[in-house]
Formats: C-alpha cells, sequence, structure tokens
C-alpha cells in the first residue's frame, strides 16, 4: 500500500512522457480509465503533437516525401548517396572495429556500433553524409524534432541461434505515438535477409485504428504477449483485416537505399534464412510527442544524448554484472 501511494505521482507524471506500458504503470494500464478514454486520449493528442511537430519542419523537404511519409508511413530513396561518397562510406565502416553491442531476441544477434561524435571522428566519409543539410533536414521532419536521431552502424544476423522466434519479425507497432527509425543499407535487401516491412498507411488514425487500441488497451495490462503488455502491440493477419489495411510491403532494395518509417505504423523485421546477415547505417529518434514545440537543434543537445547512453549503458553493465548476467545490449569482444 505504502509503495503504491508513493509510487502514484511517478506514476502520474509518466502520463505526460513517452511511457507505454501498461504492465509497469497501473494508471497507464488501468481497464477503468482506458474503457474512459485514457490511452485513446494520449494516442490523439500525441499524434496530433507530433503531425504539428513536423508540419513545422517541413520547410526544405521534397513535397513527394512529406507525402509518402503521411500517406503510407515510409519515405523509400533509392541511390540516395552519391556513388563515389557511397562507395567510400562502404569501404570505411566494412573496414572499421569499434565497441560493438549485440542483444539477442530469440533467434536473431543485432550487433550496433553507436556513431558518438568520438567514433564519427574516425569514419570521416560517414560523418560527411551524417552532417549533409538535407539529409539532416528530412531526419527532422520525420522524426518531429530538430534534435539529431542517434546513429549507430547496424548488422542483423539472422537464425545464428535456437533460442525461439524473433519477436522483431511479428508485426508491430513500437509505441502509442509516432516515432521514426531509418535504415541506409550497405547491402542489397531481400527475402533471404530479412527485408523491413511495413503496411501502408497503418500510420494513419482511421476510425478502425481508434477502435482498436480502445479495445485492445483495456485488456493490455494483462495481455499474454510480454511485448504487448509493455505497450508495443503485436497484430495477427485477422487484426490487420478488421483494420481494413493491406497486405505488408516488403523492402527489397539495392545497398544505398534509404529507408525511413514512422514506427506507430505496423512493420516488422521479415522473414529471413539462417545464417543471413545485412549491414546498415541505422538510427532513431524517440521524443516527448506531448511537446508541441520540436525543440532548437543545438549541436550541445546532440552531443549530450550520446554522453548519457553511454553513461546509462555502463551502469547497466554494472547492474548486470553484480547480479552474474549480460546487459541487454552487452558489449563483445
Amino acid at each position: 500500500m505504502m509503495k503504491t501511494l508513493l509510487s502514484s505521482p511517478y506514476w502520474f507524471f509518466q502520463l505526460f512522457t513517452t511511457a507505454k506500458s501498461f504492465k509497469g504503470n497501473p494508471i497507464i494500464g488501468s481497464p477503468t480509465l482506458n474503457k474512459l478514454g485514457l490511452h485513446l486520449s494520449r494516442v490523439v493528442l500525441a499524434n496530433a503533437s507530433m503531425r504539428f511537430r513536423m508540419w513545422l519542419l517541413s520547410f526544405g523537404v521534397e513535397a513527394d516525401d512529406q507525402a509518402s511519409y503521411q500517406q503510407n508511413g515510409f519515405v523509400a530513396k533509392e541511390n540516395f548517396v552519391p556513388t563515389e561518397l557511397f562507395e567510400k562510406i562502404e569501404t570505411e565502416i566494412r573496414n572499421f572495429h569499434g565497441e560493438v553491442r549485440e542483444c539477442q531476441q530469440g533467434d536473431t544477434q543485432n550487433h550496433r556500433i553507436l556513431l558518438d561524435p568520438e567514433t564519427l571522428a574516425k569514419l570521416p566519409y560517414t560523418q560527411q553524409l551524417l552532417s549533409d543539410q538535407a539529409f539532416k533536414r528530412l531526419l527532422r521532419y520525420t522524426a518531429g524534432h530538430r534534435r539529431m536521431p542517434f546513429f549507430h552502424i547496424e548488422q542483423v544476423r539472422n537464425g545464428v541461434a535456437t533460442a525461439g522466434s524473433d519477436p522483431q519479425k511479428s508485426l508491430h507497432t513500437d509505441t502509442f505515438h509516432p516515432t521514426m527509425k531509418f535504415w541506409l543499407f550497405l547491402d542489397d535487401v531481400d527475402e533471404h535477409n530479412g527485408p523491413f516491412t511495413y503496411i501502408p498507411g497503418s500510420n494513419q488514425l482511421t476510425r478502425q485504428r481508434l477502435t482498436w487500441e480502445y479495445h485492445t488497451s483495456q485488456r493490455a495490462y494483462r495481455h499474454p504477449d510480454s511485448y504487448s503488455a509493455r505497450g508495443s502491440f503485436r497484430f495477427s493477419p485477422e487484426d490487420r483485416a478488421a483494420l481494413g489495411l493491406p497486405e505488408p510491403k516488403a523492402f527489397k532494395v539495392k545497398k544505398n537505399t534509404l529507408v525511413i518509417g514512422n514506427t506507430f505504423g505496423i512493420h516488422g523485421r521479415g522473414q529471413a534464412d539462417a545464417g543471413s546477415t545485412r549491414l546498415a547505417i541505422w538510427g532513431m529518434s524517440r521524443t516527448n510527442p506531448f511537446l508541441p514545440f520540436p525543440g532548437f537543434g543545438l549541436a550541445l543537445f546532440d552531443r549530450w544524448q550520446y554522453t548519457i547512453l553511454n553513461t546509462v549503458r555502463a551502469w547497466q553493465d554494472r547492474k548486470a554484472a553484480k547480479q552474474g548476467k549480460q546487459a541487454a545490449w552487452h558489449r563483445i569482444e
């Protein structure tokens, strides 16, 4: 009882943040409050705020890219980087040796190298790309925020373990509000190495989607799927049909293709052959959706976010080590 009383202000404060777990926050997960429209209100307000922020950041972004992102939930641009620069980027990344962190989900391992300022200084051609003003405008628009996303080198390694199925290969949404992820692929991607898959138009707040969110929120706190209970809803083929959505689109693309997705839309990692891999420059932005102002875009804040992330990861490493475990994202040799 005392713990509940002490935690209640914190749980209440989380309503106005990116917090999404129905299981971890009894206010967010309350069937009664969600029947009264709590979750639905958060979804609608967050989406309205993010749309407004994207509009504020739309200057200088190609109209076709804006239309695709708003209507379909994604932008795909082939041959995005000039050929000569792309070849230099690919070469320096394939030959680079930095701190690699690994996360295993099911039978898939994901390896990432954080492209913080210190690391980028060793990758001049990659830094040149990530400093390009047109690219930055597109990233800021799709993220709905002036702060740059976290940048990583990412290699997905499919079917390398016998630990069950990869939850990222189930169609899902990341959270209750628009967030952005992007991939600049350094490998050709097809049905053999797990293409990014997205249901076009699933980013939109249709009446069917709002109804689905409303009913699902009332039972999410006890959902048998742990990811759904923590606010990352999974979608079955029956759910897709009920929402009136088309078949998923798999992005089978050549290297040097940029794909940006709004991960409030329904998406997943495509099925892949065991032992296959794909390499990309990967980025993610997830900011508080209830703030109507898209930030200042100060370089200082971009640097600080990496300092904070590295500090948190070091703390997670120490905490896991005390328990004789590894952090979810742990260093590998």
